[in-house]
């Protein structure tokens, strides 16, 4: 039960922290070119059916700098108004506040506003109301007489975000979609549209309705089909889980026969004088069973409480904690799913009272006789 618990919690923080990080579906052009007319298309996609909101972006990967330390980032820019109804990152800021206009840097001097990942900034070194240099390789930069001449920007850091997913923490910068267009060479463009749905289990069904109605060089890109390796990977992990805890079930059901096995060599005797008195192979097989099956019900009852008390200790007081950067957590998330636990003790009770069947067919055909005379 707790370790179900374990791996629905993981499973539904991680989709939780997709879909809120990043939009439920992208529709871009192929290829990622720029799109120039991204408000109309907006429109177009906002009068959809499933459409709760939407918001253009830019994404690109970029360097970023404070003093001697630098680093290969991916930069989102977003409008800082229309973002807000399509990712949460409002509510993940850590430190500072959500600002993506501009900002005063130590020397007051006015600058664009970028919100880094803590964990990014803490490796800069960066704190609130510090400096940041961004440089594009793209744009009116690049090579120029054989000298590498990318444009460099400056930026105040406003905020930083904590999202519960190191990757994102380490790695993600936002800035507002107008200092990205200027910083990038994208006047009156963006990578595409972000687009938040009333249902986000239908965003494939919705990519492809989208993909239809928008037609060539259109194309939608849901949350799904983004994550689909990691998606797969969380079912895969979960049936094999499933299917380990099975065998350990039928390890301890194994206990159970060897009771019941020695229960009845010790009952040779009792056995062939209920036999004697008229009772039937039925009911001394019923028996056994009934107490195999007690045994098995009186375990997993047990089982069921402690694996409870256990799931409620971790949600309640977050004992047990992981490492940011190995996992997408730092924290060990549960969450209960009342079919895996009656999955779990129909399970387990069953198993339990199939390894009854063997003794109890033993015990049900002894002979009477013998057992007496034996004993």
């Amino acid at each position: 039960v707790f370790v179900l618990s374990a791996i629905n919690g993981f499973e539904h923080e991680v989709k939780q922290q997709l879909m809120g990080k990043d939009a439920h579906l992208e529709v871009t052009l192929y290829h990622f070119d720029p799109m120039g007319n991204y408000d109309s298309l907006a429109k177009v996609i906002q009068l959809q059916a499933e459409v709760v909101s939407v918001s253009p972006f830019i994404m690109t990967k970029t360097i970023i700098s404070r003093g001697k330390a630098q680093d290969g980032i991916v930069l989102m820019g977003i409008d800082p108004i229309r973002s807000q109804g399509v990712i949460d990152l409002q509510s993940t800021i850590k430190q500072g506040s959500y600002n993506l206009d501009s900002a005063l840097d130590e020397k007051g001097k006015m600058h664009p506003s970028i919100i880094l990942g803590w964990a990014l900034a803490a490796r800069l070194g960066a704190e609130i109301g510090d400096k940041v240099f961004l440089a594009d390789f793209t744009g009116s930069g690049g090579l120029s007489a054989g000298q590498l001449s990318p444009r460099i920007g400056a930026f105040v850091l406003t905020a930083t975000f904590e999202s519960g997913m190191y990757q994102y923490d380490e790695n993600l910068a936002y800035l507002s979609l107008e200092a990205s267009q200027k910083m990038f060479g994208m006047r009156g463009e963006a990578s595409g549209i972000q687009v938040k749905l009333k249902d986000p289990e239908r965003s494939g069904e919705v990519a492809r309705h989208l993909e239809e109605h928008l037609g060539y060089p259109y194309r939608a890109l849901d949350w799904k089909t983004k994550n689909f390796t990691l998606i797969k990977w969380m079912g895969y992990e979960k049936v094999l889980v499933a299917l380990a805890l099975a065998i350990i079930i039928i390890i301890a059901a194994f206990n159970i026969i060897s009771s019941l096995v020695m229960a009845v060599n010790d009952k040779r005797r009792e056995i062939g004088i209920l036999r004697a008195m008229g009772a039937t192979r039925s009911s001394i097989m019923r028996i056994f069973m009934v107490e195999g099956s007690l045994i098995g019900l009186l375990g997993s009852c047990t089982g069921l409480a402690l694996g409870l008390f256990s799931y409620w200790i971790q949600w309640r007081f977050k004992l047990i904690t992981l490492p940011g950067d190995v996992y997408f957590v730092t924290v060990l998330p549960v969450r209960l799913d009342w079919i895996d636990v009656v999955s779990v003790m129909v399970g387990t009770n069953i198993l339990c009272l199939l390894a009854t069947v063997l003794p109890s067919l033993r015990a049900a055909h002894h002979n009477p006789l013998e057992a007496i005379r034996h004993e």
